[in-house]
């Protein structure tokens, strides 16, 4: 009788908790993130050594059931299985040259198995090790990324792109994460039905949402990068506190009621394709959310709106 625990299903298992991982990490729940990600890391480790010989899954102490097993020299598996765990598995690879050694990998490790406490770290900390751990074992299984990592190619391939900068990753990840939600949320959904919410959600024009002492602060709708509809909320800020007939707004943030893309700053929203400044007149103006003391200094300045 053949072991269970194959090359192949150690494989999909880790395909499976790869997913899991990256779905976890686009949705902001670093703890499963941590969990599914070490579980992922330990299942393709483990095939690898599987890949190398069966044996090298047996613990060199306690019960030698498995040992014989994997061997050959008992052909009926034992009733409970036990491997070697995540840590074991790791360092045997490193031995062999197929790992380096790597500190945040042996920290996402610890605090997928209890050892270590979350602390101050995030989610952000530990992705890059997770993904060029997984691809580096898959490159030696002589396993596809693409087939692997499905529709989390385009991030997998952001993180590890030498080209990129800490902002431009950070916010063409936040971007393929808008998506994966978008599709997860609606994607079910007729197109019209999700235009349709779109327009409910959304308020278009030229919005007046705030007056201090540094400049005037706006809202506008745009199309957002992410998912496409025309849902999200771009705030734009003009230096002069003043309303002139014309002015140059500069974008701080954008916000999609949809998918959920968040961007701040001139050199994230850029990086997003979208320009980082425009031009309006008052006569632009919809409407001032406030109808306090700043709507009538606004009004005692312009009658045009």
């Amino acid at each position: 009788m053949g072991s269970p625990i194959t090359f192949e299903s150690l494989l999909s298992g880790a395909r499976d908790f790869a997913h899991l991982a990256m779905d976890a990490h686009a949705e902001g729940q670093t703890e499963v993130f941590l969990l599914e990600a070490g579980v992922s890391v330990e299942r393709l480790a483990k095939a690898a050594l599987v890949q190398v010989h069966p044996t090298l899954l047996s613990e060199v102490k306690g019960n030698d059931d498995m040992l014989l097993h994997f061997a050959g020299a008992m052909t009926t598996p034992p009733q409970r299985f036990h491997t070697i765990g995540a840590a074991v598995a790791i360092t045997r690879l490193r031995k062999i040259g197929v790992l380096p050694r790597s500190a945040e990998l042996d920290g996402l490790i610890e605090l997928r198995n209890g050892v270590a406490h979350l602390g101050t770290s995030s989610g952000e900390d530990y992705l890059a090790p997770f993904v060029e751990t997984i691809c580096k074992l898959l490159d030696h299984a002589s396993e596809d990324r693409a087939a692997f990592w499905g529709s989390w190619s385009g991030a997998v391939q952001v993180t590890l792109d030498d080209r990129f900068d800490r902002v431009q990753k950070a916010v063409h990840l936040r971007m393929d994460q808008a998506r994966f939600r978008m599709e997860t949320r609606f994607g079910r959904l007729p197109e019209e039905a999700v235009e349709s919410v779109a327009k409910t959600i959304s308020e278009t024009g030229l919005v007046v949402i705030d007056r201090s002492p540094t400049g005037v602060h706006f809202r506008t709708l745009t199309r957002c990068p992410a998912c496409g509809t025309e849902a999200a909320a771009l705030f734009l800020k003009a230096a002069n506190a003043a309303l002139l007939y014309e002015m140059e707004l500069a974008a701080e943030e954008l916000l999609c009621g949809l998918c959920g893309l968040r961007l701040a700053g001139e050199e994230e929203i850029g990086i997003a394709g979208i320009p980082s400044t425009m031009r309006c007149k008052v006569e632009d103006l919809k409407e001032v959310v406030d109808d306090g003391p700043i709507t009538g200094n606004l009004l005692g300045h312009h009658d045009a709106f």
